[in-house]
């Protein structure tokens, strides 16, 4: 089993305190200004992908009051695995602690067959901003591969104090499924979900700011959905994975700078 585990600490910004990784992971601090209170940490990896049989363990920690935004170095890509793949992520995001992750899209290749758990456990004071985007495989081959994957199978549940506030779970089995349907991809070939949850802001007011993002780029569908009081859901698609990562990467990085000013001032007012 392949793994890494993250924690994070406090020293007047926030630092890494507790890292433990096997290969093929490596965990690198890429924060440029050394005087951000953001804590950067890229994920890197020497392997081209996951394989036949590969099972990653994942935890995060973001202890109280610290900010992370945790980075992936590129595609993560699936290859045929008739025993499978699975990964299993684990987050904790403490009192008024901020995290954030919005990883390179996801391309199961033809054969792929893969599952995911994604597990976070949040404080009413905490804020996240958390994306993913699934491709349809490997478009532009001569031999076309949208769609050749198994199955895709991703759950991602949320807990605030306990209580679960959110569970997606996106099934996939294009054999059995016909994935262009009415209510599906509707002739898309990609998709994203970033789901933003903060007590510090009115949700309805960062729906009309991200609204006014995405409307302004061409060659996508959107809605966005107001869970509850404090978080809300924005679903995308399109045909370009790339183009849906950049989307949901600027809604992050503009989150990012708001989080990091926000503690700065906090910081410099104690």
């Amino acid at each position: 089993m392949e793994k890494y585990h993250l924690k994070t600490g406090l020293r007047q910004h926030t630092i890494l305190k507790d890292v433990y990784f096997t290969p093929p992971f490596n965990l690198v601090e890429v924060r440029e200004n050394k005087k951000d209170l953001l804590l950067e940490v890229m994920v890197m990896s020497s392997s081209p992908g996951m394989l036949n049989d590969d099972h990653y363990d994942i935890n995060i920690e973001v202890i109280d009051h610290s900010a992370l935004n945790l980075q992936t170095q590129s595609y993560q890509r699936i290859y045929v695995s008739k025993k499978g793949t699975t990964q299993k992520m684990n987050v904790k995001v403490g009192k008024e602690a901020y995290f954030s992750y919005v990883p390179h899209p996801t391309v199961p290749h033809k054969g792929a067959n893969y599952k995911t758990e994604n597990t976070i456990y949040l404080k009413p004071s905490s804020t996240l901003v958390w994306g993913e985007i699934l491709t349809c495989g490997r478009k532009f081959m001569d031999q076309n591969e949208e769609f050749t994957f198994t199955k895709y199978h991703a759950i991602t549940q949320v807990y605030v104090d306990g209580r679960l506030i959110f569970k997606d779970n996106l099934y996939l089995m294009p054999e059995k499924i016909n994935v262009q349907d009415m209510g599906l991809y509707e002739g898309f070939t990609h998709q994203g979900c970033l789901l933003y949850i903060t007590p510090n802001a009115d949700v309805n007011l960062k729906k009309a700011s991200f609204a006014q993002i995405l409307e302004g780029v061409k060659e996508i569908e959107f809605g966005i959905s107001v869970l509850n009081q404090s978080a809300l859901v924005i679903r995308l698609l399109g045909n370009s994975g790339e183009l849906l990562y950049q989307i949901l990467s600027k809604i992050r990085i503009g989150e990012d700078e708001i989080i990091n000013k926000s503690i700065k001032e906090l910081w410099e007012q104690n």
